[in-house]
């Protein structure tokens, strides 16, 4: 790989990224506390499906049973969903205060907090936007060609968080902004996509390592979750800064470039 090309400064950017995690840990506080939430919810979405077709069964024979786990799974289907959305913003959390850590600097969850708030209407949009467009693949995961389809629209939508909250654009010019640099910088967004994928590879298999160990999982859950939902988020935002900028910058531009934006 030659040296200075973009494919080389894309991989160092993702060494640089794990670096800064680690350094300044407070960034992985919000994802954490939502990643601990997803699997408590989890849990308790099982021992809700599980309890209400049981309760059912006892009521009402097979008829009791298959309404008892309808509404179980209703019920549990709501409370991830609710979950997912509060991971969904607790990652648009570390974006905002990526720039921060990004220079170096400590995170201000305090600001990102507030950068958040004000765009919760175009975070909610493009999430139930998203949520749309994944109900066509989630439903062909039955015949296997779901997966590639949530693969792909997971790739072209991983910018839409940072064009939100660190670029000021609305959720559908978010979208079309995320698309834009998956497709025109894709060299670049492909080396960033395959590093998040082996993070949360790597998450899934510790996660699932401790997963049977009662208290241990939800520590290790906070930990490891929490790290990797906040690394995956310094990458996205610091990959929104770089690849939105023109391909050699004249001399003497400033290196965020664009229009002022919430953060700026």
């Amino acid at each position: 790989m030659r040296a200075g090309s973009p494919s080389s400064e894309a991989a160092d950017k993702l060494q640089r990224s794990a670096e800064l995690i680690f350094k300044h840990w407070t960034l992985a506080l919000p994802t954490a506390v939502a990643s601990v939430l997803v699997v408590l919810v989890a849990v308790f979405g099982a021992l809700t499906v599980a309890a209400g077709t049981f309760a059912g069964s006892l009521a009402a024979g097979h008829l009791g049973a298959g309404v008892g786990f309808g509404s179980a799974l209703l019920v549990a289907i709501v409370a991830l969903g609710i979950a997912v959305a509060a991971l969904w913003f607790a990652h648009a959390m570390v974006v905002a205060a990526a720039p921060d850590v990004l220079a170096d600097r400590e995170p201000n969850l305090g600001a990102a907090a507030a950068v958040v708030f004000a765009r919760a209407p175009e975070l909610v949009a493009a999430f139930l936007i998203f949520l749309v467009l994944a109900v066509v693949p989630l439903a062909l995961c039955i015949v296997l060609i779901g997966f590639p389809l949530l693969i792909a629209l997971g790739y072209f939508l991983m910018y839409v968080p940072a064009a939100i909250v660190i670029g000021g654009e609305g959720a559908l010019q978010a979208i079309g902004t995320s698309v834009r640099l998956a497709r025109s910088r894709a060299g670049e967004s492909v080396i960033a996509w395959i590093g998040l994928v082996i993070a949360s590879v790597v998450g899934v298999v510790v996660n699932g390592v401790v997963s049977h160990i009662p208290l241990v999982n939800v520590v290790v859950a906070f930990g490891v979750g929490g790290f990797v939902a906040a690394y995956d988020a310094l990458v996205l935002a610091d990959f929104y800064l770089w690849l939105r900028l023109p391909a050699a910058p004249p001399a003497g531009v400033d290196p965020i470039g664009g229009a002022p934006t919430v953060l700026r």
